[in-house]
């Protein structure tokens, strides 16, 4: 699934106080990836942003919370959402 442009309007991230954030880096610093997950976590479109991740190739980028870059180096900083399993890059 691709989510439309309209299914993702109003998404937090899309806000002009978030729009600097590196969303789609695959080098995000540890600090970059605590404030998307903050962001992320009061998002009102969280639920479809999770099912596009999941339902597409996402290998880069973060995502519904979670830093979705595969080729990262294992951290022991948190980059998801509190609540939810830490997962490595593989």
């Amino acid at each position: 699934m691709i989510a439309s442009p309209e299914s993702m309007r109003g998404a937090a991230c899309a806000r002009p106080e978030n729009q600097d954030l590196p969303w789609i880096g695959e080098d995000a610093s540890p600090l970059a990836r605590a404030l998307m997950a903050r962001v992320c976590a009061s998002c009102p479109i969280l639920a479809t942003c999770a099912l596009e991740a999941a339902t597409t190739t996402t290998t880069a980028g973060f995502w519904a919370g979670h830093d979705r870059t595969t080729w990262r180096e294992p951290t022991t900083v948190q980059d998801t959402l509190p609540g939810l399993e830490l997962g490595t890059a593989a």
